[in-house]
C-alpha cells in the first residue's frame, strides 16, 4: 500500500472518529442537568410540583400517609452567608432549594420514619428549627416562585412531636428524614449545591474518547492478524 493511499484511509478513519467524539460530547451536554432536583424518594414519600401554598392545611399538601417534597428556587447565587441548622453556607455559593413536608389533615399522631430523599446535587444544609425561623428568613430568596409561604410559627419545623423528629445526610446526596406530627405538621428546607456542568461534560467526553480509542485499537489488532 502506498503512503498516499494509507494517508487517505487514515484520514477517513480520523474523520469518522472525530464525528463520533462530537456525538459523544453532544450526548454529554444533553445529559447535563439544568438544575438540581429531587430525583428519588423511598416508600413513604412523594415528589410533587411546587404547590400554590405551603400554609398549614393548604389544599393539595395535606397527606396522612406520605411526606411530600418539591423543588423550590434554583441556581441562586448567595450574596450573604445563609444560616442553616448547623452553621452557615458562605456567600458566593450557588445553591438550589427544596422543601420536604408532612402536613396531616387530622389531629392524631402520624409517624413516618427513615424516608430517604435523593438529590442530584450535594446537600449543603437543612433548615428545620422548631419555629421555622430559618425557613421564613430565606423564603424571599429560596422560596418557589408562585408559592405562598406563611412565615414562622410554633411547630413549623422539626422537634414538636417527638425527639425522633430528625434528619441526617448533610454532605451527601441523600437525606434521611423522620417526622412525627399532628397539627400543625413539619416543614423543612433542604439546600443543595448546583451540579457542575463542566465536570459532568468532561467525564462524558473522557469516557467517549476512551471507548473510541479502544475500538480503534481493537480494529488494528484484528487487521494485523
Amino acid at each position: 500500500m502506498s503512503e498516499e493511499t494509507n494517508f487517505v484511509i487514515n484520514s477517513k478513519a480520523m474523520k469518522k472518529t472525530l464525528l463520533a467524539i462530537s456525538g459523544t460530547i453532544a450526548l454529554g451536554m444533553i445529559a447535563i442537568p439544568a438544575q438540581a432536583a429531587i430525583v428519588g424518594v423511598g416508600n413513604g414519600g412523594r415528589i410533587i410540583s411546587a404547590p400554590d401554598s405551603v400554609f398549614d392545611d393548604a389544599p393539595g399538601v395535606e397527606d396522612a400517609d406520605e411526606m411530600l417534597g418539591f423543588d423550590e428556587r434554583q441556581n441562586v447565587l448567595l450574596t450573604d452567608d445563609l444560616q442553616v441548622d448547623n452553621g452557615f453556607i458562605a456567600a458566593g455559593t450557588r445553591v438550589n432549594s427544596h422543601m420536604i413536608l408532612l402536613n396531616t389533615p387530622g389531629s392524631g399522631w402520624t409517624t413516618l420514619e427513615d424516608i430517604e430523599w435523593t438529590f442530584n446535587g450535594r446537600i449543603l444544609g437543612v433548615m428545620s428549627d422548631f419555629n421555622g425561623t430559618l425557613e421564613a428568613a430565606s423564603n424571599s430568596i429560596l422560596g418557589a416562585p408562585g408559592t405562598a409561604y406563611p412565615g414562622s410559627f410554633r411547630g413549623r419545623g422539626l422537634g414538636g412531636g417527638s425527639p425522633i423528629d430528625t434528619h441526617s445526610g448533610v454532605g451527601t446526596n441523600t437525606l434521611t428524614v423522620t417526622m412525627r406530627v399532628r397539627e400543625p405538621g413539619d416543614w423543612i428546607r433542604v439546600v443543595t449545591a448546583v451540579p457542575e456542568p463542566l465536570t459532568i461534560l468532561g467525564s462524558a467526553t473522557a469516557l467517549g474518547f476512551g471507548a473510541l480509542f479502544k475500538r480503534e485499537h481493537s480494529k488494528k489488532q484484528k487487521k494485523a492478524k
